[in-house]
Parts: C-alpha cells; structure tokens; sequence
C-alpha cells in the first residue's frame, strides 16, 4: 500500500487553494479564521498550508483575507496564530476555579453538558486540555468538578475493528493515509491516543490496518488465520448455513477498502472526492445490482458519491 505524505489535492494551483480558503472562511463566517475553525471544515490541514506560505497570517494574507488574522488574543498575539503550547502556559497561572469556569463557559457557548479535548483547544483561547487532566488528575474529575458530564466516548473501550473502521473513514476523508493530528478532528471519532495504547505506537497503528485490508477474507467474511494459529475444532456440531462473500449484500471492510483505494477515493461517475469537495459522501456500489444478482466482488464493485448512488436506485446503468 502507497503511503501518500502530501495531501494537497493533485494539480491543485495556489490560486485554487486560496479559493478554498475563501470557501471555508464563507463556512466558518467568524470575524476572525482561525487555523482550528479552518481545519474544521476543510480538506487541507492549515499546517501544510503554513509550510508552504509561511505563517497563517501570510496565508490569509495572500487569499486576501488578511482583515481575518488581525485582532489581539492573549499574549498580544493574533488569534490566528494562539498555539497549544501558548495556552498551556497562559493556563499555568490559572487558578483551579478559574480552570472549570472556563470549562462551564466553553459548555455553555456550545450548548452542551458535556465538553471534550477538541472543544477546549476550538474554543479557548487561554486553555490547554492537558492542563485540566493534569491539575485534576483525569479529564473525568474535571469535569465533574465543573458540574459537567463525561462523554460516553470517555469511558469506551474499541475493538480492532471499530479502530480499523474509524480509521477507514479518516482515510476516505482526506483520500490518503491521515496523520496523527487529524485524528484529532472530524470526521475521525476515535482520538490518536487510542490509536498509540491499543496498537504500541501510531505507526504501528497504520501498519496494522494496512494488513488488516490486505488481508483475504473466508466464506464468513473474517480474517483468515494462519495454520498455526487456527482455533481447535470443538466436538459438537453445529449446523449453520455458510454464505460465501460475495453472495452477501454487505460489503466488509478490507474490500470496502480496496474498491476505495482502486478508485483513488474518487466518485468513478462525476470524479468528486471528499478531499477537494467538502461534504461529498462515498459508497461503495454494485455495477449490476445485488438484487438482481450481482456478486459482491471486487470486479462489480466502485466508488459512486451519494448522488450519483442514489440516482441509480436499483437500475444497472452501462
């Protein structure tokens, strides 16, 4: 599997990315655009678009929303440019109470009972979340100290292949392999500490869940073992019908994969990609229809965006 480490969109000119970036500041519709808002909502994480102009208030500058990286944050510095590592220090000099007041607010702005580690570092300027874990202990007695819940997501524990799932979804997002930071942000919802406990390590992570899609699948549609580790029969019959992959309707994930990976994480019909087109959804569809019995292989299987899926209904378009 090709490891891309570029993720702008392939052929994109600086002018089509500058369009983007005036795109998504339509979206945010904030006095100011900050790199977490920008990286909300679009394709192009602000981190690669700050190594190849310069900082974010010259990115701005040269989309022509220069007007959008003015205006004090704390330390004096523009709100654009307030980083993680800023907010830890400012927080150092916080007081307990002052901590989980901020907490209270960041709830109440959003409207929520709840808040999490993105919302802190979205939506505080003067609050780092590693600084609420560390005066409290864990993120769980902070929030219950500020009178707020912790989310069901806190408490979860995944499977690999609610991981591998996740991480196919992030992988489809951005059209290429994410890296860790994205796992922090939308679309993913699994975070990358997870990721780092579970697998060792994230790189770990990624080299499992390459060989997780590489892997052939039985008649049940599960990994298949090796001689070695093949699990002892037990001495009781159980009589099952066997369904073979592809006379299954539903699509696992090492073929979803490998159908998404062949069409470059593109619709095969109208060449839109959820890389470069914010919002576009891709599904995985039979060419001839399953209800009419088309296999579930990779040979029938492609790449179609929402729209043009649910245009074809049932119908076996040429």
């Amino acid at each position: 599997m090709k490891f891309e480490l570029n993720f702008l969109p392939s052929g994109a000119t600086d002018e089509d990315i500058f369009e983007h970036i005036r795109e998504i500041d339509s979206i945010v519709d904030k006095e100011f655009l900050t790199q977490q808002d920008f990286n909300t909502h679009s394709k192009i994480h602000s981190g690669t678009l700050v190594r190849r102009f310069g900082d974010w208030t010259k990115v701005l500058e040269l989309a022509g929303l220069g007007n959008k990286a003015t205006g004090c944050g704390v330390f004096g510095v523009p709100r654009a440019q307030i980083s993680n590592k800023q907010r830890q220090q400012k927080a150092r000099y916080m007081t307990n109470d002052e901590i989980l007041e901020e907490l209270r607010r960041i709830a109440k702005d959003l409207n929520k009972d709840s808040v999490t580690f993105e919302d802190v570092r979205n939506h505080s300027e003067m609050l780092a979340p590693e600084i609420v874990r560390r005066r409290f202990g864990t993120w769980a007695v902070g929030m219950e100290k500020a009178g707020l819940k912790v989310t069901e997501m806190y408490h979860r524990r995944y499977s690999d292949e609610e991981c591998f799932e996740n991480l196919l979804n992030v992988w489809t997002h951005y059209g290429r392999q994410p890296v860790y930071s994205e796992m922090k942000s939308s679309p993913s919802k699994i975070g990358p500490d997870t990721y780092k406990r579970r697998f060792g390590g994230w790189r770990k992570a990624l080299e499992a869940f390459v060989s997780r899609m590489n892997q052939e699948e039985n008649s049940e549609g599960q990994p298949v073992f090796k001689k070695e580790e093949q699990i002892p029969q037990v001495r009781v019959q159980i009589r099952r019908r066997i369904v073979a992959v592809e006379d299954k309707h539903n699509i696992g994930l090492g073929l979803r994969y490998k159908v998404l990976s062949r069409d470059n994480f593109k619709c095969i019909r109208c060449g839109r990609s959820p890389a470069t087109d914010i919002g576009v959804e891709l599904h995985i569809d039979h060419k001839l229809p399953f209800s009419k019995g088309g296999k579930t292989i990779l040979e029938n299987l492609e790449t179609k965006c929402k729209e043009c899926n649910l245009g074809k209904s049932n119908r076996h378009i040429e």
